[in-house]
């Protein structure tokens, strides 16, 4: 049984797992997606409508692709740890996404819905075209754009909720999935970014 003592080397591993599966990117970008849903959805059956037509595209593709990487050996940890096997699976979910996209501004959803869901979009391609150079932390990419999206569309009050990149951060390299570089580098690809496509939309802060 671990006791928690802050200083001991198991209590930092137990809270950086704890934190990292918290942070764990597709849980955060599902949770925050659907939160948008129902913030900028006329009313509870215009939401269902719009998470019954992008989910088969937005979760249900990605999971069963990543289900089957798992169980027939193309993908040998949940955290995509090796850099050569995150193309195959981010080629899916890229083109999931964008198809999620494209039914978003079909169905008309509101533009900043909208504007989100693009600037995840152009992180995700720019993420994965790094990744094949260079094993940037997914993590903190999906943490800052979701951070950054809700200080632009909630307004700067939301601004102190980027101190939850910090713990994040800290846990991928206290697990040694990644370096503080790898990190650093995730966090700021997806403010730019983020912030950029907004901008082009006449949404910066």
């Amino acid at each position: 049984m671990i006791k928690f003592n802050p200083k001991s080397k198991e209590t930092r591993h137990l809270l950086a797992e704890i934190v990292s599966w918290v942070s764990f990117p597709p849980l955060v970008a599902t949770v925050f997606f659907i939160f948008l849903i129902f913030w900028y959805a006329n009313d509870l059956s215009e939401g269902l409508r719009w998470i019954i037509t992008i989910a088969p595209f937005l979760v249900f593709i990605p999971l069963v692709f990543f289900a089957l990487g798992l169980k027939l050996g193309w993908i040998s940890d949940i955290d995509l740890s090796k850099r050569e096997e995150r193309p195959a699976f981010l080629v899916v979910f890229i083109s999931s996404l964008l198809v999620a996209t494209i039914l978003l501004y079909v169905l008309d959803v509101n533009q900043k819905f909208f504007v989100y869901a693009l600037s995840g979009l152009v992180v995700t391609v720019a993420t994965a075209l790094i990744t094949l150079f260079w094993k940037i932390s997914y993590h903190t990419t999906v943490t800052t754009s979701v951070v950054t999206a809700l200080a632009i569309l909630g307004g700067l009050h939301f601004a102190w909720l980027f101190l939850f990149i910090i713990p994040v951060g800290w846990s991928r390299v206290a697990l040694k999935k990644h370096t503080p570089w790898q990190v650093v580098g995730g966090a700021v690809v997806a403010f730019l970014l983020t912030y950029m496509v907004f901008s082009l939309f006449g949404y910066g802060v």
